[in-house]
């Protein structure tokens, strides 16, 4: 699938897929008898409680200092996160029980509370669409909630059971709960989710079964948006490979898979592996394998290579290892200045993008660098990219330069202070004895 958000909330990227929407209507048919202009207001309270639900996870991460992003899809919506630490067990509980204790306060106990107060004349005062709404919020926001808590794979309770047993136990354990779920549905006229129960089912068994061949499979996997990783969630990698990957047969190799093993081969550090492959899928390479590929051979035309990736792809690459390999090599201030520098204009997203991958990949200190060439190539929101660049200097352990970048945010008219009140990145400088003066001014 495409991984670029349509839009973000607190620095969260969200994608909404087209059968998000078409599987929400699906569901919604049950109520055309009322109107056409109910199920309409169905998809769009579906689309309001899976993100609220969603966002319960992305807030969570971000307490614990990770980043995340949300995908709405046919099954619902997924949480994921590209931090390269994988969070502790009970951590990891938390954050997946997050979505539902969200939904539940927001969106449930507040309609809950209006049904139970407002008397059956006062209802009929409110517009019809209105009524919908609140009953359509009420239903979704319980019931949904209640089965996401299910020890089925994907939802909730399923990656709490992963933590607890372990992946092995968890999908035996998933595949049976899913079909009875599924028997349940069906028997209580629930005939859409019956369907998605014995498809959760089929999917575990699929698991079980590659596992006993000796394959590692995630059938629930989804990429992230505009995030740099294409990592599974909880910042697991998309594939795995034991040992050094050798270089494919092209006649004969699936070209996604081919490109998998080239970029597995540069994460090792296998460069001469990396290159066969890249050299063998040609044209059809991604650019960035190619540009990372050819830094780390030390072709010097890497360079222009990035910069034609990055304003080709704005939004950057699909993994962190292109990032982690302009770092490794000190090219990232380099590549973010050609891009900066454009005359035409067309690099500095991808500067940007480079500034936020960076960040992501933990390589703070170069972050902030190339941040710094960010900001002085007059960004739209040079507030923001200052407070990035601080968090990025106070992530690295420098609470001087995180200051003085927190001060030029407010010299460009950030005002935040509850946002940088919350920011885990910020940790050391609220700590610090400035802290108090510097956080009136951002009031």
């Amino acid at each position: 699938m495409s991984a670029r958000p349509h839009f973000s909330i607190a620095r969260i990227p969200v994608r909404i897929e087209p059968a998000f929407l078409l599987v929400s209507a699906l569901f919604g048919l049950h109520y055309l008898d009322f109107g056409f202009d109910v199920v309409l207001i169905w998809v769009a309270c579906t689309f309001v409680s899976i993100l609220v639900h969603e966002l319960g996870h992305g807030f969570a991460l971000k307490v614990f200092g990770q980043p995340s992003a949300i995908v709405l899809h046919g099954f619902g919506g997924v949480t994921v996160s590209p931090g390269r630490g994988r969070l502790k067990r009970a951590r990891s509980i938390l954050v997946s029980l997050a979505g539902s204790i969200t939904a539940l306060l927001l969106l449930y106990l507040p309609t809950r509370i209006y049904f139970s107060s407002a008397s059956f004349e006062d209802q009929l005062q409110l517009p019809e669409a209105v009524w919908w709404a609140i009953a359509f919020l009420n239903f979704q926001n319980l019931w949904w909630s209640v089965a996401n808590l299910l020890p089925v794979r994907p939802l909730d309770g399923g990656n709490v059971v992963t933590e607890i047993f372990g992946i092995d136990r968890a999908r035996k354990i998933s595949m049976g709960v899913a079909i009875a779920a599924g028997i349940w549905c069906f028997f209580n006229d629930q005939t859409y989710g019956g369907f998605f129960f014995l498809l959760l089912a089929f999917l575990s068994f699929q698991e079980i079964r590659a596992a006993q061949s000796g394959a590692n499979m995630d059938a629930f996997h989804v990429d992230a948006p505009d995030t740099p990783e294409g990592q599974r969630r909880r910042g697991q990698a998309n594939l795995s490979v034991v040992g050094q990957p050798q270089a494919p047969m092209m006649g004969t190799m699936d070209p996604e898979r081919a490109q998998h093993l080239a970029w597995a081969a540069l994460k090792q550090g296998d460069v001469p592996a990396a290159a066969r492959i890249t050299r063998g899928l040609g044209k059809g390479a991604d650019p960035f394998l190619k540009a990372a590929t050819a830094l780390a051979s030390g072709d010097k035309s890497a360079f222009q290579l990035f910069e034609d990736a990055y304003v080709a792809v704005p939004s950057g690459p699909s993994n962190l290892i292109a990032t982690e390999v302009l770092a490794r090599t000190g090219a990232a201030v380099v590549v973010a200045r050609r891009l900066a520098e454009r005359p035409d204009g067309r690099g500095r997203e991808g500067a940007g993008s480079l500034q936020t991958h960076l960040h992501y990949a933990s390589c703070f200190g170069d972050a902030a660098e190339v941040g710094t060439v960010v900001y002085a190539a007059n960004p739209p929101s040079k507030a923001q990219t200052a407070f990035e660049v601080a968090c990025s200097w106070a992530k690295a352990g420098d609470t001087d330069h995180a200051i003085e970048w927190l001060e030029r945010a407010a010299d460009d008219g950030f005002r935040a202070a509850s946002l940088v009140d919350g920011e885990p990145d910020l940790e050391t400088v609220r700590a610090d004895p400035r802290w108090p003066l510097l956080r009136a001014r951002l009031a």
